[in-house]
């Protein structure tokens, strides 16, 4: 997979350094994010909504399995398994007027964690420590890009698969992908 590239960040996440007391861009390695998708975020400043409280919208990988959380508290017991791939963009802690809940869900057979906006996990199994990664915008605001959500992998019943969320509407050029859509709008 594309993993993105490395692009400096003033929009959303220079909101919320400006409202933490902080000033300048930050370099950030947003996954899937092209040059294009970043400039036409930046196109206008970020409209954060009241209430919104961003947080990263981190993305892992385990084994094969592909997968998208906010961080973790420091210095928890808790630690996402796998490594740390990259920021796919910023989400919020709280819900707002006109968000979508974001589920963190795995499949019946436990081989693939995925998000959701179905409370129902779309049949699967909501995860039980973290079952909500955060909120995101249903509709498409200043600074913020369409987030994706494709998978790799085969596409017959039985066949291993992967889902994966991107800012990448070719789903990061992987070999056979299946795009399922925007299933709402993050902040960069």
């Amino acid at each position: 997979m594309n993993f993105g590239k490395k692009l400096f960040a003033t929009s959303a996440l220079g909101v919320a350094l400006c409202v933490a007391g902080s000033a300048g861009a930050q370099e950030l390695d947003y996954l899937g994010a092209t040059r294009q998708i970043i400039s036409e975020a930046k196109a206008q400043p970020a409209s954060l909504p009241v209430g919104v409280q961003l947080v990263e919208l981190e993305r892992w990988f385990y084994r094969d399995d592909t997968y998208s959380v906010r961080p973790l508290p420091s210095g928890g017991p808790q630690i996402h398994p796998g490594s740390r791939q990259g920021v796919l963009g910023f989400i919020s802690y709280y819900p707002f007027e006109g968000s979508q809940t974001l589920y963190s869900c795995n499949t019946n057979d436990y081989r693939d964690r995925f998000t959701s906006l179905d409370p129902n996990c779309e049949g699967h199994i909501k995860m039980t420590a973290s079952p909500i990664t955060g909120y995101i915008a249903s509709t498409q605001l200043a600074g913020t890009v369409p987030l994706y959500r494709c998978m790799r992998g085969g596409l017959k019943p039985g066949n291993w698969a992967d889902h994966f969320d991107t800012t990448s509407a070719n789903c990061e050029n992987v070999k056979n992908p299946a795009n399922d859509g925007i299933i709402g709008y993050i902040w960069l």
